[in-house]
């Protein structure tokens, strides 16, 4: 019969540990996958020159990671967000419940495209812009991925962009 010798410190020990650990670590990582990658839009602004009773236009572009919070946000005018959104901070301190992004645009402007990349676990995104006429002045955003809005007189139109040649 055959004897096998356990010589510690030596090569096989040492393999053998190489090999368990490797196990584990491969194991482990299993359960910590970083999710489903981020979303990438490309978002072009045009402001009318009479915007907002000529007057700047704040908007932020919301993505929401939890479906009951996202349902919440989605039902809320534009006024109700910037009214409520420093109580939702405090309510949601992480940072993982929704991510948000804020422009402010003058009348006339010609801003550059911007690329926001959004959490891929995202469930959904709004667009608030904060004008001083009544109105919801919210849009949620569809599934496409480049988009333009409109900041018009009195309300905000968002609008899917052509995909780019390739």
């Amino acid at each position: 019969m055959a004897s096998s010798r356990h010589r510690p410190g030596g090569t096989t020990s040492r393999a053998r540990f190489i090999v368990a650990l490797a196990s584990c670590l491969a194991l482990s990582s299993l359960g910590c996958s970083a999710g489903p990658p981020p979303t990438r839009f490309l978002v072009e602004v045009a402001i009318t020159a009479r915007a907002n009773r000529n007057s700047p236009v704040p908007m932020t572009l919301v993505a929401v990671q939890e479906p009951k919070l996202f349902d919440q946000i989605v039902k809320l005018t534009a006024k109700q967000w910037y009214d409520q959104r420093e109580q939702m901070r405090r309510d949601y301190p992480s940072g993982t419940a929704f991510t948000e992004w804020d422009w402010e645009f003058v009348p006339g402007q010609s801003p550059p495209p911007v690329v926001v990349e959004v959490d891929g676990k995202a469930v959904g995104a709004v667009i608030f812009a904060n004008y001083r006429s009544p109105g919801d002045h919210r849009f949620r955003i569809g599934p496409q991925r480049r988009m333009r809005v409109d900041l018009g007189d009195d309300d905000l139109v968002v609008s899917p962009l052509d995909a780019p040649e390739e």
